[in-house]
């Protein structure tokens, strides 16, 4: 906190050298002096302006649920719970802070909102996530989206939130993931992965299953860090690969024989 201020009444005490000279006035009798009075400064001060520029850090709680409700109420079916943000509000979300539904971004802000349901961010999660992320404008939440993305960088934090995206993403009744929504969590999250391609390529054309288990988008991220690009370390008898991906390989292996 701030030192406390002493008192109006007490006495200024300026060295000679420093002393500035103040204007007197005779007001019955005495003479009266002039100060200047002084205000704190609130922020940083722009050197070549001279202006004072005010930062607001502060999160506030209520102007962070007024944020929300700005894209609550915006679905088309009228049953639909006016206290959470479905599609139509995260397509809004979207447009303001100049990001794709087909980037990742959305799918790292749920995962730090730590949504339970695709695409539906409730109040709770919204007022929670954001007070630890200390986001109440679109401005912040703008700001701060490069680097939340850039966090995935790091193979630990991504490990975590590729499996988060399977929580996310499932068919919220079911323990497995609709063969096409995991194709395109796979394009979104995978994106550049040396198995993305060609692995959704696998999944669309031959259509080996119907739905994706954990066990299989677990071991698709391992897979992928471990085995090349060209399939030459593959060890098709040592590894405990699920079937799903030594299918995926022997697909491989046809194609380029």
């Amino acid at each position: 906190m701030p030192p406390k201020r002493k008192a109006a009444t007490a006495a200024v005490t300026e060295t000679p050298a420093k002393a500035a000279k103040t204007p007197t006035s005779k007001a019955g009798g005495r003479k009266t002096t002039t100060k200047a009075a002084t205000k704190p400064s609130t922020g940083k001060t722009d050197k070549a302006n001279k202006t004072t520029v005010v930062e607001d850090k502060h999160f506030d709680p209520e102007k962070c649920y007024r944020w929300f409700k700005t894209y609550t109420g915006l679905e088309e079916d009228e049953d639909f719970d006016k206290e959470q943000i479905g599609p139509s509000g995260i397509a809004k979300l979207c447009e303001d802070i100049d990001v794709s539904l087909e980037t990742v971004d959305m799918l790292v802000l749920a995962y730090h909102l730590e949504a339970d349901t695709m695409p539906i961010f409730t109040k709770d999660e919204w007022a929670k996530g954001m007070k630890t992320l200390e986001i109440d404008s679109t401005q912040k939440l703008k700001d701060k989206m490069p680097s939340l993305v850039a966090k995935l960088k790091d193979p630990q934090h991504f490990k975590e939130f590729y499996r988060y995206i399977f929580m996310f993403a499932k068919d919220s009744e079911q323990k497995c993931m609709p063969l096409e929504t995991a194709c395109a969590m796979i394009q979104t999250v995978m994106q550049g992965n040396p198995h993305e391609k060609r692995f959704v390529e696998f999944l669309e054309t031959k259509k080996p299953v119907k739905v994706i288990n954990k066990d299989q988008w677990y071991n698709f991220l391992d897979f992928s860090d471990s085995v090349a690009e060209d399939l030459s370390n593959y060890d098709g008898v040592n590894s405990a690969w699920p079937v799903l991906l030594d299918e995926y390989v022997e697909w491989r292996n046809e194609e380029s024989s």
